[in-house]
């Protein structure tokens, strides 16, 4: 990624700006509202001085689905999390590799923090015998799933999206 790079929001970015989910980063949020197809990363300094930081926080913007580059505006940029915004779960290749050790335990640590607080530890087996054994995405994403599905039934869904944002941060990095 140089300094001439062009960026532009995806359709998913657009929703996010339009639907302001409650516990999206607010300093990510801003960058993505600058994002208008006519910045570069040059124009952007102004945002943000630190050109690693920007780079960085571009990257996972772009990680999210949320903007692309122009060289990639022809298609699309799924994240296996896409379709789990609209509430459907969405299959994950077993192709794919596990993230690191360290972005398991801090989805771990979100899971288990919501479990016990809102859920009364209503997931707690499915900690144990499910997510400290993972094998593959797909595990991966029947916790996930599991877990908003939970949420949501108790009646917790501003709380699931709010975590989801926190979930996807730590799973990109």
């Amino acid at each position: 990624m140089n300094n001439n790079t062009l960026f532009f929001r995806t359709e998913l970015g657009n929703h996010e700006l339009q639907a302001r989910t409650p516990g999206f980063p607010i300093k990510q949020r801003q960058l993505l509202f600058l994002v208008d197809g006519q910045k570069r990363i040059e124009d952007m300094l102004a945002f943000n001085p630190d050109i690693e930081d920007l780079k960085l926080r571009l990257v996972k913007l772009q990680e999210m689905g949320l903007i692309a580059t122009e060289d990639l505006k022809s298609f699309a940029m799924p994240s296996i999390f896409d379709a789990t915004i609209q509430g459907e779960p969405e299959p994950v290749s077993n192709n794919k590799a596990l993230p690191s050790a360290k972005a398991l335990q801090n989805v771990r640590r979100i899971i288990t923090m919501t479990d016990q607080t809102y859920l009364g530890n209503k997931l707690e087996f499915m900690l144990t015998d499910v997510f400290d054994v993972l094998k593959s995405t797909d595990e991966l994403q029947f916790c996930i799933d599991r877990w908003q599905r939970a949420m949501r039934e108790a009646g917790h869904s501003d709380l699931a999206d709010s975590y989801m944002w926190q979930i996807r941060s730590a799973l990109s990095d």
